[in-house]
């Protein structure tokens, strides 16, 4: 994020102290030398005798004072230099105390932004990146040699930062909450993309500053409790209407069944026949339809026990199996040597809603395939995935897989990827799901410990 480099900072400051203490050895000992020299010369003077030319007191008197003042002045400029010396060497721990400084603000800054989970990316007004956060390089999948590239390098059609910039810097606006999709592999992410100015103390614009959030679970999460608050709305429409049709398709039921047989007793037509054979199929429809309502719309608390759900799921396969062969796809179970911990079940629901899954992976393989569930503990929750190798789920259907009485086959009632999702809730867990060419999985997640078991 920052360039930071510790120990190249650390052999300046060495260096730097060296040349002052090898510069302030020589300058002491250099004028130490001259004023040796000098006093010398000038205690010399005062030992002249007969055996040297004659100079007149005066003469003698005039170089004394000549070589004391040189030797004042020797001792003067010592004193300069060793206070210039002291006052670089006090500069320059000073230089170096604020560097430090500087430099711990700088670690500081990268540690914070490095410990966010919202990616930070920076740039000056030429769209150059100046800085970029762990959580940004992982979010866009770049590396840190970005740091000093143009923000085009890493701008993509699905995260148009480029965009961004421009229009934070070109119209000196925050850009807010502006939603991007990205393929991960199997699974989209839903990022959220804001954009603020980069200004100085003196509010002068420095370039622009893009924050990025994962907002993915978040997103999931709101569109599972609008799912479930619907689904309440329609618990209680369904609960209603299965009373009152419920009554009348009964007797119709039986009146149809009378007038078969009094039909039968007078060797009725074939076409007659037939329309009571139509009769029967759509009432038994209906009652099949009423039983969806029923079940969508009990919303009583689950009878909870601890439970071993790995049974519950091998119970689950067996009961499928035939069908399975029938249809020429092979079940695979993968779980843990170990044993798995009990966890908190009404086995009757959470078999239901894992049979959903299996059943639903089934119709995806009419040609026969490979279905493959794998149970195992993963964060003290229980997960278990039914994962088939049919075509996909078309991405216009997605939205609405979930949804009451969306199918898109032909028979059916639509209701068992919402049932299930609904009984997993009820347990405290959730479902999620990946989809690609190459097949769909589906994903129960349950905690293992004790959920109050309400709708």
């Amino acid at each position: 994020m920052f360039r930071v480099n510790d120990s190249e900072l650390q052999r300046g400051h060495t260096a730097g102290e060296r040349v002052l203490l090898v510069a302030l050895v020589l300058a002491l000992l250099a004028n130490f030398g001259s004023a040796y020299l000098i006093l010398h010369e000038y205690h010399g003077l005062g030992d002249v005798d007969d055996g040297v030319a004659p100079m007149s007191a005066p003469d003698i008197a005039f170089l004394r004072q000549e070589v004391g003042i040189q030797f004042v002045v020797t001792l003067v400029v010592s004193a300069i230099l060793v206070f210039c010396t002291a006052a670089i060497w006090w500069l320059r721990r000073r230089y170096f105390s604020s560097q430090r400084s500087l430099h711990q603000l700088k670690i500081l800054a990268h540690d914070i932004l490095a410990s966010m989970d919202r990616g930070v990316v920076t740039t000056n007004r030429e769209g150059v990146i100046t800085s970029i956060n762990s959580a940004a390089i992982r979010l866009l999948q770049v590396d840190f040699d970005c740091v000093g590239r143009p923000l085009a390098s890493i701008s993509r059609t699905e995260v148009p930062l480029l965009e961004v910039y421009r229009e934070v810097v070109n119209d000196e606006v925050s850009v807010r909450d502006r939603d991007v999709n990205v393929d991960r592999a199997s699974r989209v992410l839903r990022l959220r993309v804001d954009g603020h100015p980069l200004n100085d103390n003196e509010g002068k614009s420095l370039g622009c500053v893009i924050h990025l959030r994962d907002v993915t679970e978040r997103m999931l999460m709101e569109e599972r409790l609008r799912r479930m608050e619907r689904f309440l709305s329609l618990a209680t429409l369904a609960s209603g209407l299965h009373h009152e049709i419920k009554n009348p398709l009964t007797a119709l039921s039986i009146h149809i069944q009378l007038l078969a047989e009094n039909l039968s007793n007078g060797h009725a037509s074939e076409a007659v026949d037939e329309i009571v054979g139509v009769l029967k199929t759509e009432v038994c429809r209906l009652n099949g339809v009423l039983e969806s309502f029923r079940s969508f719309a009990n919303l009583q608390n689950l009878s909870v026990q601890p439970t071993d759900a790995l049974e519950v799921v091998e119970s689950a396969i067996r009961f499928i199996q035939p069908q399975a062969a029938d249809q020429h796809v092979q079940i695979t179970l993968l779980h843990p040597e170990k044993d798995l911990p009990l966890v908190p079940l009404d086995v009757e629901k959470f078999q239901q809603a894992i049979l959903n899954l299996i059943i639903n992976a089934l119709e995806a393989m009419p040609e026969g395939g490979h279905l493959t569930v794998t149970a195992t503990i993963v964060d003290e929750a229980f997960r278990v995935s039914v994962q088939d190798s049919g075509s996909g789920i078309p991405p216009e259907v997605q939205p609405n897989l979930f949804q009451p009485y969306f199918s898109t086959k032909t028979t059916g009632s639509g209701m068992g990827l919402a049932l299930s999702e609904k009984l997993i809730g009820q347990h405290g867990g959730h479902i999620a799901y990946c989809t690609g060419p190459e097949g769909t999985t589906f994903e129960i997640t349950i905690p293992c410990e004790q959920h109050n078991g309400n709708a």
